[in-house]
């Protein structure tokens, strides 16, 4: 990853579109993201603590500091009910 994210807030990220598409190519990659997520949305459940994910749209790869509540259906979700595709997702990283 080049490009430096953009940092937006969760409400933000609300309007924001997402393209089809995995951003990660590997199997091990993607796995590293499922496990992260899964412990992200764990300790955001049990600990309320946030954490950094970084994602891509079709324009740009921006950064949000929330809590993970929910990790279903290919999607997580935020507080608000607010949900970012998993398959867009870069990173996630303890803050």
């Amino acid at each position: 990853m080049t490009e430096q994210p953009i940092d937006i807030t969760r409400l933000d990220a609300a309007s924001l579109d997402f393209p089809a598409g995995d951003v990660l190519v590997s199997e091990f990659a993607c796995a590293k993201r499922s496990k992260r997520i899964h412990s992200a949305t764990y300790v955001g459940n049990i600990r309320h603590e946030k954490v950094a994910i970084v994602f891509q749209t079709a324009t740009a790869i921006f950064k949000v500091q929330t809590t993970i509540w929910l990790n279903y259906g290919g999607r997580i979700y935020l507080k608000g009910d607010i949900t970012i595709p998993v398959e867009r997702i870069l990173s996630v990283e303890w803050v």
